[in-house]
């Protein structure tokens, strides 16, 4: 880890462990080298989630109003290897991005939903991740973030949410579990959409099982 990233992250590690709750299982199960983490998306807080739980450098998309908040905020979340991405369709640039980001053995965590869930259920996942990984020859390791819809953090930061009634002042800490499944390797589907669309699914098969279990 770079020695800023090394800062930022002691930050949210003793935040997420002190205040927030958060545990982790399944660390041991992030492969070596390049790789996408695949996670399902419930709050603006979930990249920083993700990466306290990798305990690795990571890299995340961010949307590109984010980067046009503020100078400082611009740096702030570049600093910490946020890429803008467009929405609202397919972005070639942000692709290209990602693709070089893995060609240098990073790893890159992607929300295959992408959007934020309101109920905090996991949501179908596009076929972009397959494609990344497929075209890129990397694993897809799932990740499963529970918990977090009704914790403090999503309460604080993500006030769309709260002004429309999806997110509740929590009233205990119930604490946040993140959950790595085994990797998804791309050897295993055919290099075309139809392969996409199979690897997009098998992953987000492996976050609902984690889902389910976290239910139960």
């Amino acid at each position: 880890m770079r020695l800023r990233w090394m800062a930022g992250y002691s930050l949210v590690y003793a935040f997420g462990k002190l205040v927030l709750k958060v545990r982790v299982t399944g660390r041991n199960r992030l492969a070596p080298g390049a790789q996408i983490l695949a996670s399902n998306h419930v709050s603006n807080f979930d990249p920083l989630l993700v990466g306290l739980a990798a305990g690795r450098e990571i890299h995340f998309l961010a949307k590109e109003e984010l980067f046009n908040a503020s100078r400082f905020f611009a740096w702030l979340i570049h600093t910490y290897n946020a890429w803008p991405v467009r929405r609202g369709g397919a972005d070639s640039a942000a692709i290209k991005t990602c693709s070089w980001l893995l060609g240098r053995r990073q790893t890159l965590v992607l929300f295959p939903e992408g959007t934020r869930s309101r109920t905090g259920e996991v949501n179908r996942f596009k076929p972009g991740i397959g494609m990344l990984a497929i075209t890129n020859r990397v694993p897809v390791v799932p990740v499963y973030l529970g918990g977090v819809a009704r914790s403090a953090i999503s309460y604080m930061t993500d006030l769309d949410f709260v002004k429309r009634g999806y997110r509740k002042k929590p009233a205990r800490n119930e604490g946040i579990h993140i959950s790595f499944a085994d990797p998804v390797y791309p050897t295993s589907f055919s290099p075309d959409r139809q392969g996409y669309i199979d690897l997009a699914q098998e992953v987000e098969n492996r976050v609902r099982a984690m889902a389910a279990k976290e239910v139960v």
